[in-house]
């Protein structure tokens, strides 16, 4: 029987188009074709070609394999097997159908190799499960599939990995996953690979009680880093999401909900206990072109010093950041709903360029911040409550994005440029933040925006300048849509806020002053007439419940 390699179509022809900039390998774009070879995703093998061992078969509880070649394993083992080969060899091998159980340290543990290479063969499901953690000189080793150089995993079949000492998979060096139907449960990092971590396609479902699937080198450039261009990935860490981290400022009350002090002025731990129990993390660069993705994390669903999202599927549950970057965090493309988070997408300068996004958070939705938040790799460094630019950048040029929040629906502690794209904006300003709030300056020049609030407008949002903006009185309940619409009939923007409100602010470069528009509220029209370049209607809230008075009249908009 010989096996058909295991990469689709589809990925394949993914992987030959797409292109990535990966700061941490370089300042340029880079195939991703060049970040393997084909014995990585080649899961084609032949009884011919290969030394066929019966574990089953086997006396004692080691098995050491010493030269390169094809090994087809297949029974149960209560044993380990170890690969100890000159150092330029390849060794591959083809799991067939094991059922492996270590009595101290992984069950298949690479010693030395140039590379190992674990094919799942079709239809077969194969157990891994390691004992009680070793040590090898300053090292404690603890993984139910653990190599010391770089690893390799494709093929159609199964494989489950119980890592009861420490980690499920992992490498000392490159970690590939090109296929399979993995499942893995750590005690702590599920996936683990030290220099980088690239995942091709397969489908993956995690449970640890450390980070799902993690690279952690920080002290050689270009290493690092992860890259996901497809596959359909489930991670569950710690006990999941559980209680959102409370904004202080919040609405409704409750640790778990949109209020209450939580744990929101502590962020230099990852949680109660100091764990990192982050969905997918990376030390450099984490790079999404594709798949499909679903989180239940106790801490951050994407976590690194660069985040970059080019496509895929997210549906996000998380107890602390929904995505966070250090340093950048784009967005180009993709579907995201995030559910549950307490700060939806953060960095120190926050790109979105494409997609679809949806952001439930109990505090800012989109925050361009400051930097680390004490809970990766790095130390504390937000400049969250300062009121001084930073020099930081939120920038919105496209896409959809649609958000509720507890505390400030955008903010950034330096400035915010929006130029494209469809935005909704729910956010109370009673709480004493707002919908929209920047340190430097707020321009919006295209696109078209809709801001739903509570308490009338707060004074950054007030000093938004570029295109028409026009605040209303507009009343509206919870799950009521607001739609925008042109004189011609055409819908502009169409948003349902997370909560009632009271006031609707709108732009867009589809209306100039003095062009008829129509605003419906849960479908009953409020409002059709002309865009006004000012801040009220009819005698609406003005600035009313911002800052404890109003800036009534005129815009009053603020240079900086």
């Amino acid at each position: 029987m010989k096996n058909k390699p295991f990469v689709s179509a589809v990925v394949a022809v993914l992987i030959m188009l797409c292109s990535l900039s990966l700061h941490a390998v370089a300042e340029e774009t880079i195939d991703v074709t060049a970040l393997y070879k084909n014995k990585d995703i080649d899961a084609s093998w032949s009884v011919s070609d290969t030394e066929v061992i019966d574990l089953s078969a086997l006396s004692g509880d080691l098995l050491i394999l010493s030269s390169k070649g094809d090994y087809v394993l297949s029974g149960s083992f209560s044993g380990q097997i170890v690969v100890e080969a000159p150092e330029e060899d390849k060794v591959r091998l083809i799991l067939n159908g094991v059922t492996i159980a270590s009595p101290q340290g992984p069950a298949i543990y690479e010693k030395q190799a140039d590379k190992l290479i674990v094919t799942l063969a079709d239809g077969t499901v194969n157990t891994l499960t390691d004992g009680p953690a070793i040590a090898e000189g300053d090292d404690t080793i603890g993984a139910a599939l653990y190599a010391e150089d770089d690893l390799s995993i494709n093929g159609t079949g199964t494989l489950i990995a119980h890592g009861t000492a420490k980690h499920g998979i992992q490498s000392k060096a490159d970690l590939i996953i090109a296929g399979g139907n993995i499942t893995v449960d750590a005690v702590s990092d599920g996936i683990r690979g030290r220099n980088s971590v690239l995942i091709l396609d397969g489908s993956i479902a995690v449970t640890a009680n450390g980070d799902g699937i993690v690279s952690t080198r920080e002290d050689q450039e270009g290493k690092g880093w992860v890259v996901i261009a497809g596959g359909s990935i489930s991670v569950t860490t710690g006990d999941g999401a559980g209680e959102v981290k409370a904004s202080s400022k919040g609405f409704g009350g409750g640790r778990g909900g949109f209020g209450g002090w939580g744990r929101g002025w502590d962020e230099s731990a990852d949680d109660d206990s100091g764990v990192s129990q982050k969905a997918i993390k990376a030390a450099a660069d984490l790079t999404i072109l594709g798949g499909s993705f679903t989180f239940d994390c106790a801490d951050d669903g994407l976590h690194a010093a660069n985040v970059t999202v080019n496509g895929g599927t997210f549906f996000i549950r998380s107890g602390d950041d929904a995505m966070h970057a250090d340093t950048q965090m784009t967005v180009n493309g993709g579907s995201i709903e995030i559910a549950q988070c307490y700060e939806g997408l953060e960095g120190m300068n926050v790109a979105v360029n494409g997609g679809d996004i949806t952001i439930v958070a109990s505090d800012d939705a989109v925050n361009a911040s400051g930097g680390n938040d004490g809970s990766g790799f790095g130390g504390w460094g937000r400049d969250r409550f300062s009121e001084n630019d930073n020099g930081g950048l939120l920038s919105i040029t496209g896409g959809a994005l649609f958000v509720t929040a507890g505390g400030d629906g955008l903010d950034s502690n330096g400035s915010i440029s929006i130029t494209g794209g469809v935005i909704g904006v729910w956010a109370a300003t009673s709480t004493g933040e707002g919908a929209i709030d920047f340190n430097g300056t707020g321009t919006v020049n295209g696109g078209t925006l809709i801001v739903a609030s509570t308490g009338g407008v707060m004074q950054d949002t007030a000093q938004l300048s570029g295109q028409s903006i026009m605040v209303l009185s507009a009343s509206g309940t919870q799950n009521g849509e607001i739609t925008l619409v042109s004189a011609s009939g055409q819908t502009l923007a169409a948003f349902t806020p997370g909560s009632s409100y009271d006031t609707v602010i709108v732009s867009s470069d589809q209306l100039q002053s003095g062009d008829a528009f129509t605003l419906l509220c849960g479908g009953n029209q409020v409002y059709s007439g002309a865009m006004t370049d000012n801040l009220s209607s009819g005698g609406g809230n003005g600035f009313g419940g911002g800052f404890g008075g109003g800036f009534s009249g005129g815009r009053n908009r603020k240079g900086r």
